[in-house]
């Protein structure tokens, strides 16, 4: 594993000594320690990107809002200005560091960061995996910004899960969770392969092995057609969250 720091922030590059080419993804993690027991659980072959050290609620979110907890920070709504740093700063300098030319890259996240890896599938087409695990997508607007703007990535193949208990919480925003993913899922599957997968427990059960999960999934589907894909329904995968 390679790491090197940039401003605000650490990257990690796990299976860098790959000669050969494969897909590069791309995680927004808190640390590496965490980054360790996703790239562990990975069970196909890639190379794993982790950025951490970012501000979450500042970075990940598309707009601003009102912040979700009385002790978290409000959403400053810094996305588009991070993801144009990410594209012309971040990327570039990592991925100088492989011995292939990539031209298979993915962006999968957890929580706020999957909201911004279906974020960047709108405002980028350098990644054509995304992989939203349960990712945010109760945020304020999003869903109906999503149904109503034109995706910028190329023949993208998502993967989407949420837990069976996420929405069973007060918050009303974040009870929006289920409703508002099965909405989502729904409209991607209009126009690209979608792969819907249910999680047992709440929003903080096992978030490694689920983005490990969502990765592999994501790559054991390279090279299929969206015909070939077993992807089914949204509300066929998730009728049993109550």
């Amino acid at each position: 594993m390679k790491s090197f720091k940039e401003e605000k922030c650490e990257i990690y590059l796990w299976g860098e000594e790959i000669k050969e080419p494969v897909p590069v993804i791309w995680c927004h993690i808190f640390s590496r320690e965490e980054g360790e027991k996703i790239w562990q659980q990975i069970t196909r072959p890639c190379v794993l990107a982790g950025v951490s050290g970012r501000d979450w609620n500042g970075d990940f979110s598309p707009w601003k809002a009102e912040k979700a907890f009385a002790k978290s920070t409000d959403f400053t709504g810094g996305a588009g200005e991070y993801l144009r740093y990410f594209e012309q700063e971040l990327l570039p300098r990592a991925e100088q560091n492989l011995s292939f030319e990539v031209k298979d890259r993915g962006i999968v996240g957890y929580s706020m960061a999957g909201l911004f890896a279906v974020y960047a599938m709108y405002h980028s087409d350098k990644f054509n995996r995304i992989g939203t695990m349960s990712g945010s997508l109760w945020f304020d607007g999003w869903a109906d910004y999503a149904m109503s703007h034109s995706m910028k990535a190329e023949n993208p193949l998502i993967y989407i899960s949420l837990g069976s208990r996420e929405h069973k919480v007060r918050n009303v925003r974040m009870a929006s969770v289920k409703v508002c993913t099965e909405r989502l899922a729904a409209h991607w599957g209009e126009f690209c392969p979608v792969i819907c997968e249910s999680n047992p427990g709440g929003h903080f059960d096992d978030p490694e092995g689920r983005v490990a999960r969502g990765i592999s999934r994501l790559l054991a589907y390279g090279g299929k057609s969206p015909t070939e894909c077993d992807v089914q329904p949204a509300k066929e995968i998730f009728k049993h969250i109550l």
